[in-house]
């Protein structure tokens, strides 16, 4: 059995999640945006490969399931299926030759999706348990709801390998609990409840197997993903950087997000050289160079991804910072 090691600070989940049950709602009439705004997620964010903290995605998706279907997860499971996986992971995934290393895959690049989870592949005699959990965390609201979501995907990844009607002899879930929606998707399956972690059981003669669907999506667009070993500036950066569309982020917010006081946030960004404001500056910046070198985007929608309401304060914080107007930029880097 391989564990992902447990990492430190806050435990951060890739956007691109909760857009799947958001997704979801919206296909089914449900209000996404009120349940995205309870649960303190960014309500304009379309970024997949941004992160949030892990807790409030979670709230989410508990608000979501307790009004609308406790079967929730399992229901977005199966209706997004892996497609919402990080790009580059998918590459990887999608272009190995065998079942067994596109599980492989998953395991060693588990942190492009989350920070904190646990994944790993138990063989038995038989067969293989590819299973999922979060150590210490079974009680916090969402993690039953986030696990169906999670087994969902891995089924879904499994049957480009073993055919899209393929399904597991057993299912394993930490719940007491199972959900009747699953006799209907799974009628031929064991459902195992109150298990140390959820799983699918696979056979050992089908790891063997190579994809029966061969299409490689694009690779990564670049996007920051959480690297191996816990950075504390990094991880700020990488939470704020999604919530910039919301406006300007206040101490006190950034502070929530990392689970410290405000005078904390300030003593760790003072050990990098840094001040708040610095940081919000850095960052606004970086992702207006980003998008300024795209001609199509007008500066408008531009200031408004980093959090400005007024285009004239954009142009002279731009200003400020690059000694060009963002415009004098875009010319100057696309000729």
């Amino acid at each position: 059995m391989s564990l992902r090691q447990k990492k430190s600070g806050p435990p951060l989940l890739r956007m691109g999640h909760p857009m799947a049950f958001t997704a979801f709602l919206r296909h089914i009439g449900a209000p996404a945006d009120r349940y995205l705004r309870n649960g303190k997620l960014p309500v304009l964010c379309n970024e997949p490969d941004m992160f949030v903290p892990l807790e409030r995605a979670w709230s989410f998706f508990d608000a979501a399931a307790r009004h609308e279907d406790p079967a929730l997860g399992w229901l977005v499971g199966a209706h997004a299926g892996d497609h919402n996986l990080n790009l580059g992971l998918l590459r990887k995934l999608e272009s190995a030759t065998t079942l067994l290393q596109a599980l492989r895959q998953l395991v060693s690049m588990a942190s492009a999706e989350a920070s904190h989870i646990q994944i790993g592949i138990q063989e038995r005699h038989a067969d293989a348990l590819f299973y999922t959990r979060y150590a210490g965390m079974q009680a916090v609201p969402g993690y039953h709801s986030s696990q169906a979501y999670q087994i969902g995907v891995i089924l879904d990844l499994v049957r480009h390998f073993l055919g899209q009607y393929w399904s597991p002899d057993v299912i394993g879930v930490e719940h007491s609990i199972a959900p009747s929606v699953l006799k209907s998707q799974f009628p031929c399956t064991r459902i195992l409840t109150q298990q140390p972690m959820g799983y699918i059981a696979i056979p050992r003669t089908c790891l063997h197997k190579m994809a029966r669907q061969t299409a490689v999506r694009p690779d990564a667009s670049g996007d920051p993903v959480l690297s191996g070993n816990f950075d504390y500036i990094e991880t700020l950066r990488v939470l704020l950087r999604t919530y910039l569309p919301d406006g300007y982020p206040s101490t006190h917010f950034a502070a929530a997000l990392m689970d410290v006081s405000e005078r904390t946030l300030a003593r760790r960004l003072a050990d990098h050289g840094l001040t708040y404001g610095q940081l919000i500056d850095e960052l606004r910046f970086s992702e207006a160079k980003k998008l300024l070198r795209e001609p199509d985007i007008r500066i408008e929608e531009i200031a408004q991804s980093v959090g400005f309401d007024d285009q004239s304060n954009f142009t002279r914080m731009f200003r400020r910072i690059s000694g060009l107007t963002p415009r004098e930029f875009r010319k100057a880097t696309l000729i």
